[in-house]
């Protein structure tokens, strides 16, 4: 004979070993809920408080979840300069993944002069945000770059010195991520951390195709303009 508490155990454990298949994690988190929540309607039944309280607590970690989940996935409306910037290079990312990337990063204002010189360490990646910046190679500029353009992604990624300088010759505005920011990225979002490093192979093609449109030539200068 079937009974209610052998309909609770195992449409839990049934909805559990579903969610296991559910490759959308905000469809497990809920089939999870639901699960739980069986399991421990039949754990207070039988008479088992520390099988319910367990499932209770699984229940509250999985709703909040489903919160964050939510939260993450709604539609966020970006304003300028941040809805073009996004838009440029960093599309590969969700609006709020690129927001969490946004707040992590030192915010520089009305900068003039030289943001980086040639040949030296680079310990930042800068991300204009208002501006227009010159890429000079040996005094000789090479490239102008304006928002949304990154600046000094290749020697930041190889630690290798600085090819060009680069200079405001007006106040520019940008934001900027220390290497040790970014490691923690690196570490604790790896996800975050790929979609990244797409944005900066996004960039740097683009400055590629700019050498050579303005050139015409010579792969071997390719490598001027990325600092």
């Amino acid at each position: 004979m079937i009974t209610l508490d052998s309909v609770y155990v195992n449409l839990g454990y049934g909805l559990m070993l579903l969610a296991l298949l559910a490759r959308d994690m905000l469809w497990l988190r809920a089939t999870l809920i639901v699960a739980q929540s069986l399991l421990c309607t039949y754990a207070l039944h039988t008479g088992a408080p520390n099988v319910a309280a367990w499932n209770a607590l699984f229940v509250a970690i999985n709703i909040i979840q489903v919160i964050r989940i939510l939260m993450e996935r709604r539609r966020i409306i970006l304003a300028e300069p941040l809805a073009s910037i996004h838009a440029l290079n960093f599309d590969v990312m969700t609006v709020p993944e690129f927001l969490g990337l946004w707040r992590r990063a030192e915010e520089c204002r009305d900068v003039t002069g030289e943001l980086l010189a040639e040949g030296v360490a680079n310990e930042r990646l800068i991300l204009l945000v208002a501006g227009q910046v010159r890429v000079l190679v040996q005094d000789q500029e090479v490239a102008r770059l304006g928002p949304g353009r990154l600046v000094a992604e290749m020697s930041y990624l190889t630690q290798e010195p600085t090819s060009a300088s680069v200079v405001a010759d007006e106040p520019v505005t940008y934001r900027a991520w220390s290497r040790d920011t970014l490691d923690r990225i690196k570490r604790n979002r790896p996800a975050l951390w790929s979609k990244l490093q797409a944005a900066i192979g996004r960039d740097l093609v683009r400055k590629i195709r700019q050498v050579d449109a303005q050139a015409g030539t010579a792969p071997a200068s390719r490598g001027n303009t990325t600092t």
